[in-house]
C-alpha cells in the first residue's frame, strides 16, 4: 500500500477532470483495408456499412478505413464502390477493446451482382493476451447453461462437478486463482458485490449477445479482478420484429423436477423505425432439486432412500431489459436486469428427520445502466457509463425464517407437530443414535445483507494516426448492510420473551450495522451504522497498431476508502479510555489505499499464419468488505471472551503479477491452434491469522484472529487448444491445461484450523498445493450441424457432445476421522498439507435438435442430456481413505465397540452419514424442449 501524498492526488484528479472509465463493457473497432482485385490498387471512398446500426465509414487515400465505438456483438458488414461488385460480409464478430480486421477485394465489371462471404475468423489476432469469445449461436448450441459455466469450457479454467447447481452461479478458478477473482460486468455495469465478493447477477442465456473472457492479462481500464473478466454484452433488438419462447422439463424423465421456461421479444419500438431498438426477456425456474446429486440419500435404519434431495427445491425469476437509440451523432443505451430467488439449502445433518427446517434462503439482484455516447468525429468518440445496483440476501430456518420469536415458540412449534421440553424454547435433540437432527430442531441463525452501488464512468478514446489512445476514470459509491442473529431460540425462553425488543435482541449481541438491534433498516450512527465504503480509478491507455504488430501500454491507478473505523491497536483493544469498554478513543479512521498497476501487452506475427503475443501486469484486489467490517457487539465479546473470531480492519487489498507468453498458428484453411504459457505470483492475499491482546497493558495474553494478508501464492501453467472449424457439417474444439497452484493458503479461513491448534499460535506458513489444484483440465467438444436445404430430413439438424476430464484435487491425509465426534486424532496426519490426491472427474453432455420451419415459425424439439453415461464423480472425499463414501472409522476397535453397543441400526446410520450427496457431482439429467421463433415480421 502506498499512503497519499500531494503528486498522487493531484495525478489522481487531473486524470478524472479529463475523464471521470472506459465503459467497462467497453467498444470495439473494425478496421482493413478494400482494394481493387485485379490490380491491388487502393479504392479511395470505397463505403463500409455496418448493417442494422447507423455506424460506417469510407476508405482513405491508401484505401484503409476504421470504425471506432462498436458494440460488442456479431454483425454483417457491407462494401460497396461505384462501378464494383458489392460484397457483404457476415459472421463478422467484434470484441470489446481488440481490433477486427476486414479486407476485401472487390471485383468490377458487367456482373455487379452482390455476393455474401462469410466472415470466420479462429482467433482474435490483435489481442495481446489469452481472450475467449462466445457468441449468441454458440450459447444457444452448447449442452451448457450459464455465463460462469460458459466460461468454464476455456482453458486455464477449473470448476467442480455441480457447482452452482441448477439455479445459482458456478464457481471457477481461472489460472489458479481464487473463486471471487473473477470480475463479472453486464452491459458495463461490475456485477461482483462489494460486501461479499460473489456474483449474484444472472442473465438468461437468451438474453446474451456476447460473452467476452480474458483470462489475465487485461488492459488498464480493467480493475478490481486477479485473474479474469467476463464481459457480458445482452442483445438490444433489430429493426424487425422476434418472438422466441424456449420450454424445458425433466418432469418426465426423473424425480429431479428441472423446469425452465424462457421468453422473450424485441424489435423497433415504433415499427418501421430501425434507429430505436428494444430488446426484452422473462425467465421463470422452478426446481424440486436444484442440487441433485449422483448417489441421493440413503437410510437403511429407516427404509428410506431417494435420488432426489427431500426440501431441496429453488424457485426463480429473470427479467432483463435493454434498449438501444441512435440520435445523430449520439447512441444512448438504457438496460435493466433483475433477479428474484427463492431456494432451501441442503443440510444432511437433517435429512433423515427434519429435512423441512433446511435453510430458506432470499435473494435479489437489481442492476440498472445508462449509456450515452458521441462520436465526436471519425477518430473520437466518449462515453459515459451511469449504474445502479442492489443485492440483497437473507437466509434464516426453513420453517420459520423471518419469523424470529416463532424459533423457540412452544405453540407455534407444536401446531407443527414439535414438542419442546420443559415448556420452553430449545432445540429438541432426540435421535435414536444421535447422528442426526430430530424433528423440529431449528436453523437457529438469521442473518441479512443488502449493498447498494452507483457508479459513473467517463472516458475519451481518439484514433491518432496508428495510436488509440484513451482516458479514463470513475467512481463507485457503495452502502453496505449486515446483520447476524445467532441463539434466535433464546428470544422465546421465559427470562427474556418479555423484555422490551431492544433489551431482548441486545442480550443475543448480533452482529449488525445499516440495521436497528431488532433487525430493521435504517441508516444508523457510529459504529454501527451503515458503511459506505468508496473508490476512485483512472487510466491511461495507448493501443498502437502498425499493420499486424500491436503495442498495449496502460497504466491504472486505484484508491479505496472503506469508510470504517479500527482498533487504534489491535494487540490492546480498548486501553486508551475506559479500560472496561470500547470508546472513541480505542478508535481510528482505517487509512486510505492508493495503488498504481501497468500494464504492457504485445501483438506481432512471425510468420504470415503465426501469431505472437505476450504480457505483462499488475493487478490489485480489494478484499470483500466482509473481510473488513465488524458490529460493534462482535467486538465488545473480546471484553468478556476471547478466543473470537473478529474483522479487525486491518485487511488490505491483494495483489497479483502475471506473466504471459504464446503464440497462434493458422493450421491450413480449417483450424487453429493456440498455446500459451502463464505465471502468477500473487501477494497479500487474505487468510486468519491469530493476534495477541491484552485487555490491559501488561497483563494477561490471551487471543483473537482475524483477516490479515498473510498469504501468498505462485501459480504457472501451461494452456493448450485446437479449432477446427465445421468442415462439411462437423467442427471439433479441443481444450487443454496443465497447471501448477502452490500457496500457503486456498481461502480467506483455510488457516483458521491451524490458529488454533498450535499452542504457541503462530500459524506455520508452509508452501503446498492449493485446495484447486487441478493438475490437468480437458475439453472436448465434437459439434454436428445441417444448414438448411441440405441432406433432405436432416436438414436444420444439430448435434453437440460435450466431454470433460480432469485430474483430483488435493487434500491432506489423516489417520483417522469420526463424523459423529469430529475426532479426527487430535490432527496427526499422514503426510504434508494437500500431500495427496483424489479421484479424477469425467463426464459427457449431449444436446441433439432438430428444426422445422412453418411459415415464418420455426419450431426446435430438442433433447438434452447432461452426465450422459451417469458417471459418479467424487468431488469432496474424506482424507481418512481419499474417496466420497467412506471415512474407515467403522473398521476401527472404537466403531466396532459402539456397534456391539447400540446394534447394527447405529452402523447404518453411520454408513448414511457418511454418504453426503455434497461429495458427489451430479447425476445424468435428462431434460426435453422445445424453442419457438417468429422472426423478421
Amino acid at each position: 500500500m502506498r499512503k497519499l501524498n500531494t503528486f498522487s492526488i493531484i495525478m489522481f484528479l487531473s486524470m478524472l477532470i479529463y475523464s471521470v472509465t472506459f465503459a467497462q463493457s467497453g467498444a470495439g473497432k473494425l478496421a482493413g483495408k478494400i482494394t481493387d482485385a485485379a490490380t491491388g490498387e487502393p479504392l479511395i471512398g470505397a463505403n463500409v456499412v455496418l448493417i442494422n446500426t447507423s455506424q460506417g465509414s469510407a476508405a482513405d487515400i491508401n484505401g484503409e478505413y476504421f470504425i471506432l465505438n462498436i458494440t460488442p456483438g456479431t454483425y454483417q458488414v457491407k462494401i460497396s464502390f461505384v462501378g464494383y461488385q458489392t460484397q457483404t460480409f457476415t459472421d463478422v464478430r467484434v470484441v470489446a477493446g481488440i481490433t477486427y480486421e476486414l479486407n476485401a477485394a472487390l471485383s468490377s465489371g458487367l456482373n455487379l451482382e452482390e455476393i455474401v462471404v462469410t466472415s470466420d475468423k479462429f482467433f482474435e489476432e490483435k489481442s495481446t493476451n489469452t481472450v475467449k469469445v462466445i457468441d449468441s449461436d454458440e450459447i444457444a448450441r452448447l449442452p451448457v447453461k450459464g455465463v460462469a459455466r460458459h466460461a468454464s469450457l476455456q482453458s486455464g479454467v477449473v470448476m467442480q462437478d455441480g457447482s452452482g447447481g441448477a439455479d445459482g452461479n458456478a464457481t471457477i478458478n481461472v489460472r489458479g486463482g481464487r473463486g471471487a477473482e473473477v470480475l463479472y460486468i453486464v452491459d458495463g455495469i461490475p456485477q461482483n458485490d462489494a460486501f461479499t465478493g460473489t456474483n449474484y447477477s444472472q442473465v438468461s442465456d437468451a438474453a446474451i449477445e456476447q460473452i467476452s473472457f480474458q483470462i489475465g492479462g487485461y488492459e488498464a481500464k480493467y480493475g478490481q479482478a486477479q485473474s479474469g473478466i467476463i464481459n457480458v454484452t445482452t442483445k438490444s433488438g433489430n429493426p424487425k420484429y422476434n418472438v422466441y419462447a424456449d420450454l424445458q422439463s425433466s418432469e418426465f424423465t426423473d424425480d429431479y423436477g428441472y423446469n425452465l421456461y424462457t421468453a422473450t421479444l424485441s424489435g423497433p419500438i415504433i415499427p418501421g423505425d430501425g434507429s430505436n431498438t428494444f430488446f426484452l426477456s422473462a425467465e421463470r425456474g422452478y426446481f424440486a432439486d436444484a442440487d441433485p446429486s449422483a448417489e441421493g440419500v440413503k437410510f437403511e435404519s429407516i427404509g428410506y432412500s431417494s435420488k432426489a434431495l427431500p426440501n431441496n427445491e429453488s424457485d426463480l425469476w429473470r427479467f432483463s431489459g435493454r434498449t438501444k437509440h441512435y440520435l445523430g451523432d449520439f447512441t444512448l443505451s438504457l438496460g435493466a436486469n433483475l433477479n428474484f430467488r427463492n431456494y432451501r439449502g441442503y443440510v444432511h445433518s437433517y435429512t433423515k428427520n427434519n429435512s423441512e427446517h433446511n435453510t430458506r434462503n432470499e435473494q435479489y439482484n437489481h442492476s440498472y445502466s445508462l449509456k450515452v455516447s458521441q462520436n465526436v468525429d471519425k477518430n473520437s468518440f466518449w462515453n459515459l457509463t451511469a449504474g445502479y445496483r442492489q443485492n440483497f440476501d437473507e437466509t434464516g430456518d426453513g420453517v420459520w425464517f423471518d419469523d424470529l420469536e416463532a424459533y423457540g415458540d412452544v405453540e407455534k412449534n407444536r401446531a407443527i407437530g414439535v414438542e419442546l421440553p420443559n415448556g420452553e424454547g430449545s432445540r429438541v435433540t432426540f435421535d435414536e443414535y444421535g447422528m442426526f437432527a430430530a424433528h423440529g430442531r431449528v436453523w437457529n441463525t438469521y442473518d441479512k445483507f443488502k449493498t447498494q452501488t452507483m457508479n459513473a464512468d467517463l472516458d475519451f478514446t481518439s484514433q491518432v494516426d496508428n495510436h488509440l489512445l484513451e482516458i479514463g476514470g470513475g467512481f463507485a459509491y457503495n452502502t453496505v448492510r449486515n446483520y447476524v442473529l445467532g441463539g434466535v431460540t433464546t428470544l422465546a425462553s421465559t427470562n427474556v420473551r418479555d423484555l422490551p425488543d431492544e433489551e431482548k435482541y441486545a442480550n443475543l449481541r448480533p452482529e449488525y450495522y445499516g440495521y436497528s438491534v431488532t433487525g430493521v433498516e435504517e441508516e444508523g450512527e457510529g459504529f454501527n451504522a451503515a458503511k459506505h465504503p468508496l473508490s476512485f480509478y483512472g487510466y491511461v491507455q495507448d493501443r498502437f497498431e502498425l499493420e499486424d504488430l500491436v503495442i498495449n501500454l496502460g497504466v491504472r491507478v486505484d484508491y479505496f476508502d472503506a469508510d470504517t473505523d479500527v482498533l487504534k491497536d489491535p494487540k490492546l483493544p480498548y486501553a486508551y479510555g475506559d479500560p472496561s469498554n470500547y470508546d472513541a478513543a480505542d478508535f481510528v479512521a482505517k487509512e486510505s489505499e492508493f495503488y498504481i498497476s501497468p500494464r504492457i501487452g504485445l501483438g506481432f506475427p512471425v510468420t504470415e499464419s503465426t501469431v505472437f503475443h505476450a504480457q505483462y501486469g499488475v493487478f490489485i484486489q480489494q478484499p470483500s468488505l466482509d473481510q473488513i467490517f465488524e458490529g460493534y457487539e462482535v467486538l465488545r465479546n473480546l471484553i468478556t471472551d476471547n478466543s473470537q473470531t473478529v474483522q479487525n480492519g486491518y485487511a488490505e487489498s491483494e495483489k497479483t503479477t502475471q506473466y504471459e507468453i504464446g503464440f497462434r498458428q493458422v493450421l491450413g484453411d480449417v483450424a487453429a491452434l493456440n498455446l500459451t504459457a502463464f505465471y502468477k505470483n500473487t501477494l497479500g492475499l487474505v487468510n486468519v491469522q491469530t493476534v495477541k491482546f491484552q485487555r490491559v497493558e501488561g497483563g494477561e495474553l490471551l487471543e483473537y484472529y482475524a483477516p490479515s494478508n498473510s498469504d501468498f501464492g505462485t501459480i504457472k501453467g501451461l494452456a493448450f487448444s485446437v479449432d477446427i472449424s465445421r468442415i462439411k457439417y462437423f467442427n471439433l474444439g479441443v481444450d487443454y491445461t496443465y497447471s501448477v497452484a502452490e500457496g500457503t493458503g486456498s481461502s480467506t479461513n483455510s488457516s483458521f484450523v491451524a490458529s488454533f491448534r498450535n499452542d504457541d499460535n503462530d500459524i506455520p506458513k508452509v508452501i503446498a498445493p492449493l485446495d484447486f489444484d487441478q493438475r490437468h483440465t480437458g475439453i472436448v467438444n465434437l459439434g454436428f450441424f445441417v444448414p438448411k436445404g441440405e441432406l433432405g430430413l436432416l436438414e436444420m439438424f444439430s448435434a453437440d457432445v460435450l466431454m470433460s476430464f480432469s485430474s483430483g484435487r488435493p487434500y491432506t491425509p489423516l489417520f483417522q476421522q469420526n463424523l459423529i465426534s469430529g475426532n479426527t486424532n487430535y490432527g496427526d496426519t499422514r503426510g504434508y498439507v494437500n500431500s495427496a490426491y483424489g479421484p479424477g472427474n469425467f463426464r459427457i453432455d449431449l444436446k441433439v435438435e432438430k428444426s422445422f420451419e412453418f411459415a415464418g415459425l420455426r419450431l426446435s424439439p430438442y433433447l438434452w442430456v447432461e452426465n450422459l453415461l451417469d458417471a459418479v464423480n467424487e468431488i469432496t472425499v474424506y482424507r481418512t481413505t481419499g474417496n466420497a463414501y467412506t471415512t474407515d472409522f467403522l473398521n476401527t476397535d472404537e466403531a466396532k465397540l459402539l456397534i456391539a453397543q447400540n446394534g447394527e441400526g447405529w452402523a447404518q446410520d453411520y454408513r448414511s452419514l457418511e454418504l453426503d450427496p455434497a461429495n458427489f457431482g451430479i447425476p445424468r439429467l435428462i431434460k426435453l424442449g422445445i424453442k419457438l421463433n417468429f422472426d423478421n415480421f
